[in-house]
């Protein structure tokens, strides 16, 4: 079986047979271990190749061509499907995928090398900027910054990021969002900028000053001032924005793979479930939003803290239809009734 695995992972066995690998893989916990341990194998073995085959001179001096992007697309791909069945959070370090931009007009011995980050549905992943910060990305984000910060420092995010910036008076540190530019010189916030319809752009500091800026409702741009236990709520649709002070305990507590709802409103605690398992739930009992919720999950897997939910509050979940069960965006549906 182990050279059945080998190809597995390697994608050149037919579709029987992958069917029938994946059968003996779910028949027990130690074929999983056996699978899983391989996997890693392979994996290793996959980005010492790449890393190996980067040529960073090379790469300054012309753009990666579309075969190449194309190689690490099916690479990916490939990784993130065999990891999400087997549970290995892999995705932490996205291969360090490179990708170089050439400005127009600008020699080709100039242009910027980014490192893209995407992190798999139910999984957490913490990265070390070249400043020294640190970010933390829930399930289902994307974050890209260069390989190097110049005069500014500045990174691009989608999904939810927890920000630990480095101080340094002379670069400012700036995070774009769809809707929103978040601007510090070093401090502790969370930014939840997930791509979701309905959903808005929110900012909670946790500790020391912010600037953010956005264009509202009036169509003149805004720049608010933020305070250590404020959060800053915009809807990118109709660009109405506010501000609130919130308990900021709990902020973040997503990072150390905890959920913590403390007197939480309803509203926000499917919230919080849909950031970290990438889910979307649709209330169909809007009484629901009358209540409020407190407990704590660590490493809980969806189902179990959706049954504690249903025993503790008499809360029903049902997952969709197979042929309804996500939406666009790839999101599994649960109802709420």
């Amino acid at each position: 079986m182990e050279t059945k695995l080998f190809q597995y992972f390697e994608n050149s066995l037919s579709e029987q047979e992958r069917a029938q690998v994946e059968a003996w893989i779910d028949s027990s916990q130690e074929n999983r271990k056996t699978a899983q341990s391989l996997y890693l194998l392979c994996y290793a073995s996959d980005s010492l190749r790449v890393m190996e085959s980067v040529d960073s001179k090379a790469a300054l001096r012309k753009v990666l061509s579309r075969d190449a992007h194309s190689r690490r697309r099916r690479l990916w791909n490939r990784i993130s499907h065999i990891a999400a069945m087997l549970f290995i959070p892999v995705a932490s370090v996205a291969l360090w995928h490179l990708s170089t931009r050439e400005e127009i007009e600008e020699p080709i011995e100039q242009a910027v090398q980014y490192v893209e980050m995407r992190t798999l549905s139910g999984m957490v992943s913490c990265v070390t900027l070249p400043d020294s910060s640190k970010v933390w990305l829930n399930s289902n984000s994307y974050l890209k910054y260069p390989v190097r910060f110049e005069e500014e420092r500045c990174v691009e995010l989608v999904g939810e990021g927890y920000f630990d910036v480095t101080k340094d008076p002379e670069r400012k540190f700036l995070v774009k969002t769809e809707a929103m530019v978040v601007e510090v010189l070093g401090t502790e916030f969370n930014v939840d900028a997930h791509d979701r319809s309905g959903r808005d752009i929110r900012t909670t500091l946790v500790e020391g000053s912010i600037n953010l800026s956005f264009n509202g409702n009036d169509n003149r741009e805004h720049l608010v001032s933020v305070r250590p236990g404020q959060m800053v709520s915009l809807d990118p649709a109709t660009r109405d924005w506010r501000i609130q002070r919130v308990d900021t305990s709990s902020t973040g507590s997503w990072k150390e793979g905890r959920i913590i709802f403390d007197k939480t409103p309803f509203r926000e605690a499917l919230r919080m479930i849909e950031n970290r398992f990438n889910v979307e739930f649709v209330v169909k009992n809007t009484a629901y939003y009358e209540h409020n919720l407190t407990g704590m999950f660590t490493d809980q897997r969806l189902d179990i803290i959706l049954e504690h939910l249903r025993r503790s509050s008499n809360v029903r979940f049902r997952t969709k239809r197979a042929q309804d069960a996500s939406n666009l965006n790839g999101n599994q549906i649960i109802e709420v009734y």
